[in-house]
């Protein structure tokens, strides 16, 4: 719990990033993919999402979902916020990125 709250920002995100090195130094990004993989891990961001977005894209959501599990879609956090116009994660490339999440979504993934 406190790694957890160190990693809080001033804007109330928790970077995904640092709490998947936990898991794996060499590939954080694996872990977050592997997390997003569950129907219930995408079940709970849609949840999250329909509750703090208006903007959610819930038929998009839908698809991915879909197709996630009969295919070999492998959903990114960045495909997720392209698709649906999630908000609840963002991700930021080059030095100094990753994926930060607000507090709820970092609890179900520090789960």
């Amino acid at each position: 719990m406190r790694l957890y709250m160190r990693l809080m920002t001033c804007n109330d995100t928790v970077s995904l990033t640092e709490l998947a090195k936990q898991y794996s130094e060499e590939s954080p990004g694996y872990v977050i993919q592997s997390w997003m993989h569950s129907r219930n891990t995408l079940e709970f961001l849609r949840q999250w999402e329909n509750d703090m977005n208006e903007e959610f894209d819930d038929r998009a959501c839908e698809e991915l979902i879909h197709q996630g599990h009969t295919t070999s879609l492998t959903i990114t956090p960045s495909l997720w916020i392209r698709k649906t116009h999630a908000v609840g994660m963002y991700v930021k490339q080059g030095k100094g990125g990753g994926v930060r999440a607000y507090p709820e979504i970092a609890a179900d993934f520090h789960l």
